[in-house]
Formats: structure tokens, sequence, C-alpha cells
């Protein structure tokens, strides 16, 4: 398949000012250098502490937000030098899933008129817009009759359908989604997990997937992206990624996954110290300042994004490094695994049955 998004280089730097009137003193580097590629069909998850830059990643491939440098290409397009009408009209193939169900939705607006709004801004469906937005209630698995209920009327598990399907209204190549599933209950998540990937299947679509959950991640993407301070420290296949975790911090996230056991014990990899400030991150590797395996060299030079046999990872001394947790780490993540699967078989992309 050929690559459908490729962000290169990107960098997003937020100015501080003192006061309204003041000048920038110092900037905030939130994304600095990020880059990667998504074929169409594909699925790639972006993981990391909260700060990381996640989030801001995945609004500079919508141009959501300016980016401070860097481009981003889709289907061959650099989005980043498109004038504002030519994006507003490419906005149709990229579209995105919001964290909060409760606050992503128009209060004032109901469900019809939530789904018409789009289609009637890139004139789609001209002379049916009640009949489209009828089959995209039945495409995520919820019953055209509540076209009419308003926001509050629904569950957050429901909510989030219709956040779904505002985001296929204008038939998108390529969705962000931003922590879908995170303010939901585990079966809930499931649900919208497994409805997830059964559109994905059934209508092509990329999605890049912003998330916390290992085992949801691992369940969903196909590529798995690290990040740390803004900067990418691996990126591989999620089975290379989980089997063989090759920088010390993915091998910290995957040690503090708990067991799913009572009483289980495992050798845990600490990190000491907090997420340092990014206004002025550290010189060198930025994860050196928490990395227990730090020398002078980290402190002087950026460890690049190093490709081996199609697993990259930014460290200096990755290959002296054993994974001491990731056996054991890959072992809860898949017993949490088999528990959101079994959620998965039995909650299928079937109607909605709670009761409104």
């Amino acid at each position: 398949m050929s690559v459908l998004l490729r962000a290169d280089n990107l960098v997003k730097h937020f100015p501080i000012r003192q006061h309204m009137f003041g000048r920038e003193t110092a900037v905030v580097h939130a994304v600095d250098g990020v880059s990667f590629e998504l074929r169409a069909g594909e699925t790639m998850a972006l993981v990391g502490e909260s700060g990381c830059g996640k989030s801001t990643v995945g609004r500079l491939v919508l141009r959501l937000l300016e980016p401070t440098s860097g481009k981003v290409w889709f289907g061959g397009e650099d989005l980043t030098a498109l004038p504002p009408q030519e994006m507003r009209s490419k906005r149709r193939e990229l579209q995105m899933i919001f964290q909060d169900p409760y606050s992503s939705l128009n209060p004032r607006m109901t469900v019809e008129q939530t789904l018409v709004e789009p289609l009637a801004l890139h004139g789609l469906a001209p002379g049916r817009h009640r009949e489209r937005a009828a089959e995209l209630m039945d495409l995520v698995g919820l019953a055209p009759q509540y076209l009419q209920r308003y926001p509050h009327e629904f569950s957050g598990g429901q909510r989030q359908r219709i956040g779904i399907a505002r985001a296929l209204a204008v038939e998108p190549r390529l969705i962000v989604c931003d922590e879908p599933v995170s303010a939901l209950d585990v079966s809930i998540q499931a649900q919208i997990i497994n409805l997830l990937q059964d559109l994905q299947r059934r209508l092509g679509l990329a999605y890049v997937f912003i998330a916390h959950d290992l085992a949801v991640v691992k369940h969903i993407a196909s590529h798995v992206a690290v990040m740390y301070l803004g900067h990418i420290v691996e990126y591989a296949d999620k089975r290379g990624l989980f089997a063989s975790p090759r920088h010390p911090y993915t091998q910290a996230l995957l040690s503090a996954i708990p067991l799913p056991q009572p009483g289980a014990r495992r050798e845990r990899m600490l990190l000491q110290g907090d997420v340092p400030n990014p206004i002025a991150p550290p010189s060198g590797c930025r994860f050196r300042t928490r990395c227990p395996y730090a020398r002078e060299r980290c402190a002087q030079e950026v460890p690049a994004l190093r490709d081996s046999g199609g697993h990259s990872v930014a460290c200096h001394f990755w290959e002296e490094i054993a994974p001491p947790a990731a056996a054991v780490a890959d072992v809860a993540v898949n017993e949490r695994l088999v528990r959101l699967q079994a959620a998965f078989r039995t909650t299928g992309v079937s109607k909605e049955v709670e009761t409104i």
C-alpha cells in the first residue's frame, strides 16, 4: 500500500509572554522533530506520558495547529503549503474523534443537526441530508429514531458513537483518534474499539490512535510510536515493540503495567525524578535525567532515531541494554488483552442496548 500520511520533522513551539503586551520570554517545546509515515488502512498508535506531545502531533497533522516548522504530506500533497480555502475543502479527508464525548458535542444541537452540519458545509448528499444522517446512525450502531434527541439524553458510549458518526459524515480517509476510549468504562471501551476496527475494515480508513492504555494499543495498532518530551524515542510494529522494547523509557512503560494476579511480584524499572520542564528541556537526550543507563555522551549528543530492521530507537546505548521486564510486561498486557477480547466477542458491533 502507498503512504497516505507523512510527517516530516514536525516542530511546534508555543510562545510564553509575561503579560498581555509583553515580549515572548520563552517557548514551550511541545513537539521537536517528529517524523513518521502511515499507509492507508493502517493504525499508528502514539503513546507516552501526559504532556509528551501526542495530542499536539494529532492536531498538527490535521493543521488545527500551524507547525513552527516541518511539513505534513497527505496523499502526496503538502498540507502546510495549502491556503486556508483549499485546506478547508481538504478537511473532508481528515477528521478527528475527540477524547471527551461529553464536551465534544454541542448541547444545543440535536443529533440530526450535528450530523447534517458537515454535510451542508461540504455540499454532500444534497436533498437527502436526513436519510444520510439515519445511515450514519445505523453505521455506528445507534437507532435512527434517536436523531431528534440532544446529547444529554445519551450515555458516554452512545455520545462517542455520535462523535464517530460525525467524523464519518464527510467520508474521510484518515481519522485522528485522540484517546477516544479513555473516558469510558472497560466494557464500553471494547464496544468502541471493536466498532473502530470494523469501520476500518469496511471503509479502508487509516487511524492515528493516541492512547495511554497499552492493552488497547496492542489490540488496535499496526505500528506504535513512543513519545517522550516532544520526541519519538522508539518506533516499531506492535509485535516487535511489545516483544522486545529497546528504549529504556519504553521498558519502563511496560514494566509499570499492573499484574492481574493478586500478590504477584516482579522487578519494576522505576524512573527517578519528574518529567523535565518543556520550556528548558535537557541537553542531548531528553530522557537522560531519568534514565538509569545515562552516560556523559547522553548529555552532549542528541540520539538520532536509528532504524534497525524496521525497529527504530533513539538511544546511544540500546544495544547494551537488556529489556529486563519485557517478557513479564508482555504477559500482563496479554492477560488484560484477553479480558478485553472477551468483551469484544460478547459486545460485537450490535446496536446500543442501554436504556435512554
